[in-house]
């Protein structure tokens, strides 16, 4: 028995659709049949594609496989955010970000780590490890310790902040640095802090600001 003819409008409304769904084509003058993730796989157009052209107040995402917003459009704050859905200003890169080839030749634009040494570290003979990519490192020594810090090579022209912000009277921060014209850098008093530029054509970290630091080589 032949099926009723009904009208498009008269067919249920898919109000979600699944990358796997079906939908007619005509190629070549032939009727097929593809996917939608074919369709959006093979998108290609000479005209302007425009994303909610209606400018609702409605937010876009784009997912990679390990940050659900890699790339965060907030309606209706107009704000776009790389790694975060709040963006708290025009352009926010939650993380670092870069601009140039590669870390021997780009500009590096880094957020600030704050690493707190404590008396269990000291006793297990630890080192903190200060992130050479971070603009400024804050150094936290809880009461009664002496701080092991360490720091590799950064990236060219690089300017790097480390600030001792808590210490005992006659305790010690020491930051041993690889890549330097000096091995070793101690902070002996809350606020001393010193500021580094890194240059590749060197391997070395040079000294170039601070306030009552002290370098040494060992």
């Amino acid at each position: 028995m032949a099926q009723p003819k009904i009208k498009l409008s008269q067919m249920s409304v898919a109000s979600t659709i699944k990358s796997t769904d079906n939908l007619m084509i005509v190629q070549d003058g032939v009727n097929k049949v593809s996917t939608i993730s074919n369709l959006l796989k093979n998108l290609n157009s000479n005209d302007n594609i425009r994303i909610n052209p209606a400018q609702l107040a409605v937010d876009f995402s784009v997912a990679s496989k390990n940050d659900a917003n890699a790339l965060h459009l907030n309606s209706s704050t107009d704000k776009v955010g790389i790694g975060t859905s709040s963006p708290q200003s025009k352009f926010h890169v939650n993380g670092n970000a870069q601009i140039g080839s590669d870390v021997s030749d780009g500009v590096l634009v880094q957020s600030t780590e704050t690493l707190t040494y404590t008396s269990s570290d000291q006793t297990n003979g630890s080192t903190k490890i200060v992130s050479p990519l971070r603009a400024g490192t804050l150094i936290v020594c809880n009461t009664g310790v002496n701080g092991l810090f360490s720091m590799s090579a950064g990236a060219n022209g690089q300017l790097k902040s480390i600030i001792l912000n808590t210490i005992d009277v006659g305790k010690t921060a020491t930051i041993t640095l690889v890549g330097a014209g000096f091995n070793t850098i101690t902070l002996d008093t809350v606020g001393k802090s010193i500021l580094l530029q890194y240059f590749s054509s060197t391997s070395k970290w040079y000294v170039v600001g601070g306030n009552g630091y002290m370098t040494s080589t060992i």
